[in-house]
Parts: structure tokens; sequence; C-alpha cells
């Protein structure tokens, strides 16, 4: 029997439970509205919200895990639609924990992972992400040489060649989308600043696979995983940082299992505001510029990680940290989340442009994240609609504060 390396395994059936259970009181559709004083805002599921039929809505996909489940209805396209429409950004499911202690997000997952054992899951546009992986180490098809051009300008470490404490995984998008290239280089530089002894992967970082585990394909998820915890076990470090939210889901929830106990991982916010509270980084030049924090879906309701960003942003001179209706817990995805853009980039638009307005609504200049597929997706978003606002990486700014240039 194969050998699972990453989280123990389960299957759509062993969360029964959950799924007869739901009554379909639809309190998923809809964040807390006590911390959303604006009514315009209280809608939280991009699916839902968009395509306006109840199975669009996590009450109505629980009623296709039963109908699943004993056989009362058969995958057909309008199902699949409806299951991969699904941005797994879990607002849902934090509505739904408060009060009955269900979790559709997880539900959601394994109907994919269902789906793409029965032959009916992904969609067809999702297949050139696999193929690219295949051939290049990454789903953007980028050759895998050319994963380390990011670093060029950059005096880094090259593991496990030069020895460090600390690896840097750039991740995916920020790796093979020149646009991104700032933010990451941002993020590089900050830690410098602090003193950490870094190193990086170049051209031989190899993608975490986290796209596959969202489009349901955990077997070739896990071929990536295996390869990248046999690199991080023998590459003597004692700490992984990314400024990838994506990657510091897939490394602290299936890493863990198999990751060296000894290394911690860390997503970047985490870090810096760390480093900033114990004086390592001193914010000291004022950038005058009015904000609003979008908290990524993985970052945010996967692991709690809400005050380390905002923390950061406060100890910048002259930045005004400005919140959105939807915040934190209540968050509305960027339109980046579930493998959505690849299959439907109209829809997925369409939601970053809702929330773009929510942030037009705030009064902000900016719109500040921690995840490389929120920034591409509000760029996108700012692109189509003219709106005058700038879209920055959480490095970025407080880079400028130390007196760098981005």
């Amino acid at each position: 029997m194969k050998k699972r390396i990453t989280a123990p395994r389960e299957v759509l059936h062993e969360l029964q439970q959950d799924y007869f259970i739901c009554t379909k009181c639809k309190i998923c559709q809809a964040v807390h509205v006590q911390f959303c004083t604006e009514s315009r805002f209280w809608r939280n599921c991009p699916s839902g919200t968009r395509f306006r039929w109840d199975a669009y809505y996590a009450s109505g996909k629980m009623e296709i895990a039963r109908g699943l489940h004993i056989h009362e209805i058969e995958p057909s396209e309008s199902l699949r639609h409806i299951l991969y429409t699904c941005m797994l950004c879990s607002s849902c499911q934090e509505q739904c924990w408060e009060v009955k202690q269900l979790h559709p997000t997880r539900v959601f997952e394994l109907m994919r992972e269902k789906a793409v054992r029965e032959g009916w899951g992904p969609m067809p546009e999702h297949e050139p992400l696999r193929e690219s992986l295949e051939k290049n180490d990454n789903p953007f098809g980028v050759e895998a040489k050319k994963r380390g051009e990011w670093a060029k300008e950059l005096q880094a470490k090259h593991l496990p060649k030069e020895k460090a404490e600390v690896l840097f995984f750039a991740g995916d998008a920020y790796s093979t989308d020149p646009a991104l290239f700032p933010a990451v280089r941002s993020a590089f530089r900050a830690l410098q600043r602090g003193g950490i002894d870094l190193g990086i992967l170049g051209a031989k970082e190899k993608s975490d696979g986290a796209l596959m585990l969202l489009i349901g394909d955990r077997d070739f998820f896990e071929t990536f995983a295996f390869d990248n915890i046999e690199t991080f076990n023998g590459l003597g470090v004692r700490t992984i940082v990314t400024p990838d939210a994506h990657a510091a889901w897939v490394f602290k929830e299936e890493y863990a299992r198999e990751l060296n106990p000894e290394i911690k991982v860390r997503h970047i916010s985490e870090v810096l505001d760390r480093m900033i509270r114990k004086g390592e980084l001193k914010p000291a030049k004022e950038v005058p510029l009015k904000v609003v924090y979008h908290d990524p879906c993985k970052l945010g309701r996967r692991f709690d990680i809400y005050e380390p960003p905002r923390r950061v942003l406060r100890s910048i001179p002259g930045l005004e940290l400005l919140e959105f209706q939807r915040a934190t817990f209540n968050s509305l995805c960027c339109g980046g989340g579930g493998g959505v853009p690849y299959a439907f980039p109209d829809y997925a638009l369409w939601t970053a442009r809702e929330r773009l307005y929510e942030a037009e609504w705030t009064g902000a200049e900016a719109v500040v994240t921690s995840c490389p597929y929120c920034l591409q997706m509000f760029r996108k978003a700012v692109e189509a609609t003219g709106s005058p606002l700038k879209v920055y990486d959480l490095a970025e700014p407080l880079l400028m504060s130390l007196g760098e240039e981005v």
C-alpha cells in the first residue's frame, strides 16, 4: 500500500454526518452581520451571489453531497460547474461553525477529490496547469530554469550549495510572474534588513502543489509534496519562510506529517511582525498613504493570521490603516481562490471587482494584501475598471518605510 506522506487522507463519506445534519438554514449565505454595518456588503459567497441558485451556496452543495452519497443524483456538467465555481474561501464554514460546528469547506474539497478519482473533475481548462507542472515543475507555463530569475539582482545564498538557517520559499506565482517580482524582492530584502540568514533554492525550487490540491488532484499534489519534503529535510534549515499564503497553507497543514519537526514554517507576515516588535526592523520613513488590508482566505480563515499583517502596517509612520466592511473572518474572497480564475476568468474578475468596489468605498488609496493570487486579481480589476487604487504586497510599504526603493 502506498504511504501517504501528507495529511491523513479522508474520503467524502467520512463527513456524511455534516451533510446529512445540514438543515439548509442558510446562515452560510451572509457574513456575521453584527460586524458589518452596511447591508450592501452582507453577501459573502461569490458563487451563490453570482449565479443566484441555491445549489451554488454552501447549503445547496451540502445537499448535493448528500445526493451523491445515496446515489440520488449523478455527476453532470451542471453539477461540475457548481462544484468548480466554489472558491473554497471557507466563509461559509466561518459562519456555520459558530452555530452548528459543520465543515462545509472540507466537504467541498473532498467532493472535488471524488470527482477527480471518478473522472468527472476537474474542469478541462485546468488541464494546461497539470501539463505545465509535469513539464516545468510549475503550473504557469514558465520554464523551470527561469524560476529563480526574480532573485537575480539580490545577494542570496543558494541552497544546498551554501548553508543558511532559513529557507525563503518564493512560491509558484511570485517566482513566475514578472509583475510580482518587485513584491517578492521586497519581501526578501525586508528579511535581510532584519539580519536573517536567508537562502533560496532558485531554479531548483519546485511547486508546492497547492493548486492541484485545490482542484482535487491529491495524488498529483503528493508527488510534489514528497519531493519538497525530501529536499527541505536535507537542507539543514531551521525555518521555512514564504510570502505565498497558499504555500504556507500546504506546508503547515499537509507537509507537517513528514517534515522534520525541528523545521518551523512561517508566513512572512508573522516574521515581519515579530522582527518589528523585537526592534530588529525599525520603520522610520513616512509613507503617507491610506490603505485597506485584504485578508487572504488561506492566511486568515485557515490560520487566524489577522493581526500580524495589521501590526506591520500600523508600525509604518504616516500610513493610515482602514478596514473593509467585510474584514478578518468576514473577508470576501479576492476571486483568485479554488483554481477558479483558470476555468472561469470572467467570474473571477467579477468577484475581484466587487472587492475593489468595497475598497474604494472605504476611502483608501491602496489595497495591501499578503497573497500573490490576491495581488494578481486586484491588479486585473484595477486594469479592467480604471480604478485609481494602488495594489501592494505587505512587504512593499514596509520596505519604503525602511528607506529602500521597491
